[in-house]
């Protein structure tokens, strides 16, 4: 029994040295074996940078947006709202579909404390598809937006890109790109938003921050 078992191990291991040893073939059958594993590679190193890319460039662009709004010392309306969306097309290359909010925020009380100074948002716009902000959506934004003083203004630019990425979800899913920055107003005490109506006494309305 102990020479049977012998004899096929030795066998075994014989084969398999003749198997490591052997170096006739098709190269064809070797390349078929790595060549897709070769092509996943490749394509997920591609859609990973273009992802990464377009991250970027939806970053910057909502940044570049935000502080070309922030350099105004005068009202808004909405064919400038309208304009900036579309250089924020623009600067993201028409590539996908993007969105853009703009918001301002005005700290009223205890602003040096995070957890209790109190928020507003004084006016908020958007494009299709977004609905504007309104003062019971703070808690969603208060632990973003930064510590400035009571009485001071805030410029927060919302920029939204719906991502496809390159040969579907096989490498990675279909999402929206988000950015948020906030910009303090460089040349006012605040940006104010002409909405285009008139009031009863003739006057323009516009939306803006009560202690400003």
């Amino acid at each position: 029994m102990f020479n049977q078992l012998n004899s096929y191990t030795r066998a075994v291991s014989g084969a398999v040295a003749r198997f490591k040893a052997n170096t006739s073939g098709a190269a064809l059958v070797e390349m078929g074996m790595v060549l897709p594993f070769l092509i996943f590679l490749t394509a997920g190193g591609i859609v990973v940078q273009d992802a990464i890319r377009v991250t970027y460039l939806q970053s910057k662009a909502a940044y570049t947006v935000s502080d070309m709004v922030s350099r105004e010392d005068n009202f808004i309306d909405s064919s400038y709202f309208d304009g900036m969306d579309s250089i924020y097309r623009f600067l993201t290359n028409n590539s996908y579909p993007t969105e853009l909010r703009m918001s301002t925020v005005e700290c009223t009380a205890d602003c040096a404390d995070q957890a209790q100074r109190v928020l507003e948002f004084c006016w908020s716009e958007s494009t299709d598809g977004l609905t504007d902000l309104t003062n019971a959506q703070m808690i969603f934004y208060a632990d973003r937006i930064p510590l400035f003083a009571e009485g001071d203004t805030l410029l927060m630019t919302e920029a939204f890109l719906d991502y496809t990425p390159w040969f579907g979800d096989l490498i990675i899913s279909a999402q929206t790109f988000d950015s948020i920055a906030f910009t303090r107003p460089r040349l006012a005490p605040q940006i104010k938003f002409d909405t285009g109506a008139i009031d009863t006494d003739g006057n323009q309305i516009i939306r803006d921050c009560f202690n400003n």
